[in-house]
């Protein structure tokens, strides 16, 4: 059904507003100096000094600005003003190095497809355009981390940083209230807040009821340490309230990662032998020596077959335990995870799925570890000897 005038203005300030939260985010971190809503300038010699416009100007850097415009449908004329602005701010402030046009996620095949040919048409040099590039949130997002993160020289601090932000953000995304709007169907004019990894966790929670209200959070006071000081499985805690009252608990281990093989485990030989079997001595040997050995040439191949047997009663309780965290220690409800939530890097791909099937996915998979179990066996590099890490294939 066609919009009206009215309805297609509340869903442009929408939008916008939408996009405000996003750069917003990057501000109150301290990673962005510094951002202005509706930037205007005019040209000297002229009485009007706020004839030219962009929806946002950020500043990257004291050398490098940038100036964005938002829109949820991709109309020619719309377009061609955008980049009358577009040119004169940059020929008026120097610093203003890009341009991009911006839209949101989540919009139908058909609008997604013209922006993708719009934005073609830009980088093929088909037509001249002020404007560097049209991204949805999505894209615009992983753009602007990538260039807040540039000058880090650690890849491990990055790699670090863009989990911490990736679990912020999927909490900002569940807790949106126009996300709940659109999900309950509530107004046809909304487009939501990075909508699609809305959808994707909401759809594997399976809720049948209506809900009225999501809150998420990352808050270590809400989350907590585990008895030993150490970190849940628990990255993003939900509570649900549904039209009932009902309040309804889910918990998300998140991984975002450009690699197949991901760092889900490292606990001492003592914490495996507690949580998989206690009272299997021999089990508690054989780990013992893996942790002392580190790698499976020093273990040796006896000792190999030894633990492959010996563990085999316990690979179910190990999955559950190294993913979700469940049969450990902690509080179920908060720190178990329910949920495991996966991100690719490489294709923005994201994928939610409850543990045990996600478990399933990877049996079924053939994923092959070592001594039998889904995960491949190594040691930390800085406590060789004391703790033994467990890796895992990610899976979407």
């Amino acid at each position: 059904m066609e919009l009206t005038n009215g309805e297609k203005s509340i869903r442009g300030k929408n939008a916008q507003n939408n996009l405000e939260e996003l750069v917003a985010r990057f501000f109150k971190k301290g990673d962005l100096p510094k951002f202005t809503k509706e930037y205007r300038l005019g040209k000297t010699g002229f009485k009007n000094n706020k004839q030219f416009y962009s929806a946002f100007h950020l500043e990257i850097t004291d050398s490098e600005e940038w100036i964005l415009f938002t829109t949820t449908s991709l109309r020619t004329d719309r377009i061609k003003g955008n980049q009358w602005d577009a040119f004169n701010l940059k020929e008026i402030n120097p610093k203003i190095k890009k341009a991009f046009l911006i839209y949101p996620d989540g919009l139908s095949k058909k609008e997604n497809e013209k922006f993708n040919k719009q934005q073609k048409k830009y980088k093929n040099n088909t037509n001249y355009s002020c404007i560097d590039d049209i991204l949805s949130y999505e894209e615009f997002y992983i753009l602007l981390e990538k260039t807040l993160l540039r000058d880090f020289r650690s890849p491990g601090k990055v790699k670090d940083i863009q989990g911490k932000n990736f679990e912020n953000r999927v909490a900002e995304i569940l807790s949106n209230n126009d996300n709940l709007k659109r999900w309950n169907g509530i107004s046809n004019i909304i487009d939501g807040y990075h909508y699609p990894i809305f959808a994707t966790v909401l759809n594997s929670f399976n809720i049948k009821e209506n809900i009225k209200y999501i809150y998420a959070t990352t808050d270590p006071k809400n989350i907590k340490k585990l008895p030993s000081r150490g970190n849940p499985k628990t990255d993003v805690l939900v509570k649900i309230t549904t039209d009932n009252n009902d309040t309804i608990i889910k918990t998300l281990s998140c991984k975002r990662t450009s690699s197949k093989n991901v760092s889900v485990h490292e606990y001492s030989a003592e914490s495996f032998s507690d949580v998989l079997d206690k009272k299997n001595h021999k089990l508690k040997e054989l780990l013992l020596k893996f942790q002392e050995a580190g790698s499976l040439k020093r273990f040796g191949e006896y000792n190999i077959e030894k633990l492959t047997t010996t563990i085999l009663p316990c690979n179910d309780k190990l999955s559950k335990w190294v993913l979700g965290g469940i049969g450990g220690a902690g509080d179920p409800t908060s720190q178990w995870a329910s949920h495991i939530l996966t991100y690719n890097n490489n294709n923005s791909i994201i994928t939610c799925e409850d543990i045990e099937s996600y478990i399933e996915k990877l049996k079924n998979n053939n994923i092959q570890g070592h001594f039998g179990t889904l995960f491949s066996w190594t040691y930390p590099s800085k406590n060789h000897g004391k703790k033994i890490q467990l890796k895992c294939k990610i899976i979407q």
